[in-house]
């Protein structure tokens, strides 16, 4: 106990090794990695932070709206381990580990940090101009893995179902060969071999565009009042509806 006594009484006539927080509040070192920031209007959505977090702290959601997209990110702070590989991934800066490192909470939700991108998708589909010089260097950037560059060959292809529409490859391209082609003007085509005229297209058609006589056995359809919904190709049982080429 006398030793304790000592210890405590000499205390009284020196300085705290501590700092009184928060009147007396302590920057962090310089490089110091803290709380995450991210900025939405920067983001374009390639994901290669979701793929290179190796806690798995990062989840990504996408809501379709009329314009393209949202995309909501949450990074857990309670399972990330600061490496900042998401930040040094992001080629848009979108990612930034600030020097915040005031995390103490009594509840798992203040320890998440979130944001949203609005993302404008292209319409079209992604091709590769005659200037191309098969670098490779799209097929590296794109996060997806969704193109495939042979230099010997001298050929180029991208898997449009995995394609995000990211833009990555493009921005990457030394050469600008790479874009998103406007979209073709399409209309809903009749393949009459298949058809039996059970009228079920017209039915589910919520413009009335389709006009259907089972005794003559004939198929209209009004382009200017067709929205290109796809609601009669759905549901077409012989599957003789599709969108073509205008």
């Amino acid at each position: 106990m006398i030793p304790f006594l000592k210890v405590a009484l000499s205390n009284l006539f020196k300085k705290p090794s501590t700092r009184n927080f928060p009147a007396h509040n302590v920057e962090a070192k310089p490089a110091y990695r803290g709380r995450i920031s991210f900025d939405g209007e920067k983001c374009r959505n390639c994901g290669m932070c979701v793929k290179v977090c190796s806690p798995a702290a990062i989840t990504r959601t996408e809501i379709d709206t009329p314009e393209g997209k949202d995309i909501k990110f949450e990074f857990d702070l309670t399972s990330c381990t600061f490496c900042g590989m998401c930040q040094d991934f992001c080629d848009e800066k979108a990612i930034t580990l600030t020097d915040d490192y005031h995390m103490v909470a009594t509840d798992a939700k203040d320890l998440i940090s979130s944001g949203v991108a609005h993302i404008t998708v292209p319409k079209g589909k992604l091709v590769c101009g005659d200037d191309c010089v098969y670098c490779t260097l799209c097929a590296k950037k794109c996060p997806e893995g969704a193109i495939t560059v042979d230099r010997a060959a001298k050929t180029w292809s991208v898997d449009h179902d995995k394609c995000t529409k990211c833009g990555t490859c493009v921005s990457a391209c030394p050469k600008k060969t790479l874009s998103f082609e406007d979209p073709k003007p399409q209309v809903v085509a009749l393949d009459s071999e298949k058809c039996v005229y059970c009228t079920l297209c017209a039915k589910k058609c919520p413009e009335g565009a389709i006009t259907v006589d089972r005794a003559a056995k004939t198929w209209e359809i009004d382009t200017g009042a067709c929205i290109l919904c796809g609601k009669c190709i759905d549901n077409c049982p012989k599957k003789a509806l599709s969108f073509k080429d205008a």
